[in-house]
């Protein structure tokens, strides 16, 4: 009797927080618009043209507004920016211009632009544009700059149009009508990113599963308490935040939202940065999630304190805890899910996939049976390590992908194929509170800055409570297991919803997200910092105002300390 092929999974995580100003009605930052030129659609093309490749794509509804919003025109400011006749910019744009248009991979793209690289000399090296430097650059050099920097984030498809090769092979000395089609182009790809989403789905190539509808850490909404599961001495915020009821609105307007745009109700979740809790488990089930995934770390702990075996194979089966209705949980192999994140980046791409086939087959040969029933499951981010792969992870993605299809032994899956398919399924006594870092917290709670944070939004979201009340738009919600919260309406303040109180708990679920806390303190440094800290408060900010609250003059003193440090 031949052996069953062992299945592979893989999950490709799409997000970027919302970095919509409110006021402003777009967006102060350019990075959907950017990821979704360099890979949101050609990651779903290289699985479309593999037969036997299948894939889950997990999505934040707060990307895929965002990535609405650019393909029917709303710019942000990059693009602004970018837009504008070098000549008629005043000194502070050329001065932003200078300092923003060289957020790429430099490495790989100064191999392929070296009029960037010269470009770049010119600027001078470091976070600020150095005293004067600016004003070296002449008209025509940031023409160049503004084309180039367009240039380079430009995916394999962008790059197949003869007008986008013609620039790319150019280099230099490019022109306003060179920039004005280019950024057309742009814009018309752009509106083809979510369709193309949409007809994979349909054709049974992709599962689509989602992200709570703002990325926020689920288990830290439902109570930031939930951090000491994982570290017990852990020094959490003064202010202690507890509204599971925001957690039940992520999840329940984040499924309304994806099958608006996508046209498929997602049955399985990526909670965000693969956060998970007993109370959050009990959220996903209300709203009928099937599965949901996290990290091996997370088993692991969970196993030991739950007093049951633990073994470095137990993660390549699905496992459930909470009983008949509750989702299965898959916990992605940390080894190889960062392999493809971080170590294969610099490799050759026939001997990266050489090295995962290897990895695979090793896996195979210990498991009981083969494999047979097993899934091994790979979940990384989808976005942000293909720039620094050869050829924007081209060739890696289509060799990996049709290794794995030919390969007699193994074979593509998603996770609900494999629930279908009757794969294994363990029951937990307990799920520890983790997530995929360390499975703990500490990379959003614990430090002073993200501390402070929590502070910020405990306050704020306590007031907003009362505008929520007042005008009626809170609703009590039975979680799975029985316990019952008070929850925003999604019927009065959903996404969707017309008036002030809507757009007031648009920002307040906005600075709900995870990217805020994952940017302070001293674990993740970025130049963007001051631009992400604003960010943060003026979401918070424009909650208060538009719900008409009283205005919290806290909010205008930063998180951030001096240097970035608490």
């Amino acid at each position: 009797m031949t052996a069953q092929p062992l299945s592979v999974a893989v999950l490709w995580h799409m997000h970027q927080p919302d970095y919509t100003d409110a006021a402003l009605g777009r967006p102060r930052m350019p990075w959907v618009r950017l990821h979704a030129l360099l890979s949101y659609y050609d990651m779903v093309r290289y699985v479309v043209e593999r037969p036997g490749a299948r894939a889950v794509f997990n999505v934040v509804p707060s990307l895929l507004r965002q990535i609405e919003a650019a393909a029917a025109g709303v710019p942000d400011d990059h693009l602004l920016l970018a837009r504008a006749a070098p000549a008629d910019l005043d000194a502070a744009d050329r001065a932003r211009i200078v300092r923003d248009f060289f957020a790429f991979h430099h490495a790989r793209r100064f191999a392929e632009f070296p009029r960037l690289r010269e470009l770049w000399e010119l600027r001078g090296a470091g976070v600020e544009v150095p005293a004067g430097r600016a004003e070296r650059f002449t008209d025509r050099d940031l023409l160049d700059l503004q084309v180039l920097f367009h240039l380079a984030w430009c995916g394999r498809t962008l790059r197949e149009d003869p007008a986008v090769a013609r620039l790319v092979a150019r280099g230099a000395g490019y022109t306003a009508a060179d920039k004005d089609e280019l950024l057309a182009l742009q814009h018309a790809f752009l509106q083809g990113v979510l369709p193309a989403y949409r007809e994979a789905a349909a054709r049974g190539v992709l599962e689509i599963s989602c992200t709570p509808l703002n990325h926020p850490i689920l288990p830290l909404l439902c109570d930031t308490g939930a951090a000491h599961e994982a570290l017990p001495h852990l020094t959490l915020p003064s202010a202690r935040f507890r509204y599971p009821g925001d957690a039940w609105y992520h999840v329940k307007t984040a499924l309304d939202e994806t099958e608006r745009v996508l046209g498929v109700r997602p049955r399985g979740m990526w909670p965000a940065e693969g956060s998970v809790s007993e109370a959050a488990l009990r959220v996903l089930q209300t709203e009928g999630i099937r599965w949901a995934a996290t990290d091996q770390g997370v088993l692991a702990r969970s196993l030991e304190r739950g007093g049951q075996a633990a073994d470095g194979r137990r993660h390549f089966q699905a496992w459930r805890w909470g009983g008949d209705g509750a989702p299965a949980l898959f916990f992605r192999d940390t080894g190889l899910s960062d392999a493809l994140g971080f170590r294969y980046q610099s490799w050759r791409a026939p001997d990266a996939v050489a090295d995962l086939l290897g990895h695979l087959r090793a896996i195979r040969a210990e498991l009981p049976d083969r494999g047979a029933g097993c899934v091994v499951p790979i979940v990384l981010d989808g976005e942000n390590p293909w720039e620094f792969y050869e050829h924007n992870g081209r060739d890696f993605l289509q060799d990996m992908y049709r290794a794995v299809a030919e390969a007699p032994d193994l074979r593509w899956t998603t996770f609900g194929e494999h629930l279908d398919s009757g794969g294994r399924v363990g029951e937990l006594t307990r799920v520890c509170a983790g997530s995929w870092i360390r499975a703990d917290f500490t990379t959003w709670v614990g430090h002073a800055e993200k501390n402070r944070g929590w502070e910020y939004l405990a306050r704020v979201r306590d007031r907003f409570q009362g505008s929520l009340a007042a005008a009626g738009a809170l609703r009590r919600v039975r979680l799975a297991g029985g316990a019952e919260v008070e929850a925003p309406d999604p019927a009065h303040v959903g996404p969707g919803c017309a008036g002030n109180l809507a757009a007031a708990m648009t920002a307040m679920a906005n600075a709900e997200s995870s990217d805020w806390f994952w940017w302070y303190g001293d674990d993740n440094p970025t130049d963007y910092a001051r631009e992400f800290d604003t960010t943060f408060r003026r979401h918070l900010s424009q909650a208060l105002e538009l719900a008409g609250a009283e205005a919290d003059p806290g909010l205008d003193i930063p998180v951030l300390r001096a240097g970035g440090q608490a």
